[in-house]
């Protein structure tokens, strides 16, 4: 019997394919993604645009059409509701139950911000709460309201048990770029209901 000498193979280089790129590519996204998701707060923000020029007297300027910015730490959105941050500025008189904004049922530190194309001379906040449209119960007893500056967080005002539906706050702020306002759901298990909210100065 005669055994033929069989050379081994020359090792070649491995070729990168085109699909192994394309994979390692969308690896890297889905990782990215996931850590930006992690670091993030969390919050939804959208800007209105601008539709009328701000006037000079004493107004609202949080109305919807002059262009604000509204953020909020979370909304509540299901298949049948959706209750958007934007109907705290929609300068509805009548609204109905769905035109309002409500926290999402996790978010037990429940937040909004509105902000200024401009700085203002604030002068008073008025929160339309849910009390002014459906049951009184559902009135947030405990926020706080705070001025927004270039600097930082301005004035501010502590509200501890409050029954209005409509509440007014004296706030004097100069030169304010917004304000936010910070809610302490009224048990654990609630969620935040606010219809409108005003900010009036010049």
């Amino acid at each position: 019997m005669v055994l033929e000498d069989v050379q081994p193979h020359e090792r070649r280089p491995r070729r990168i394919k085109v699909w192994m790129l394309g994979l390692a590519v969308l690896g890297g996204l889905w990782l990215f993604g996931l850590v930006s998701f992690v670091a993030a707060d969390g919050h939804f923000e959208v800007v209105l645009p601008r539709t009328r020029t701000p006037p000079p007297e004493f107004h609202n300027f949080s109305q919807w059409d002059l262009g604000p910015t509204i953020r909020a730490s979370s909304f509540h959105a299901d298949f049948g509701y959706h209750h958007h941050p934007a109907f705290l500025v929609d300068g509805r008189a009548t609204p109905d139950i769905v035109e309002k904004w409500m926290s999402a049922e996790p978010d037990r530190h429940p937040w909004i911000e509105i902000t200024w194309r401009e700085k203002h001379h604030l002068e008073r906040v008025v929160i339309r709460h849910a009390g002014s449209v459906e049951s009184g119960a559902m009135t947030v007893h405990d926020y706080t309201v705070r001025c927004l500056t270039d600097d930082g967080q301005g004035p501010s005002v502590q509200v501890l048990s409050n029954e209005a539906a409509v509440a007014s706050h004296d706030l004097h702020c100069a030169q304010a770029r917004g304000i936010r306002i910070e809610f302490v759901p009224n048990d654990s298990k609630d969620v935040v209901r606010v219809y409108e909210v005003e900010t009036w100065g010049r």
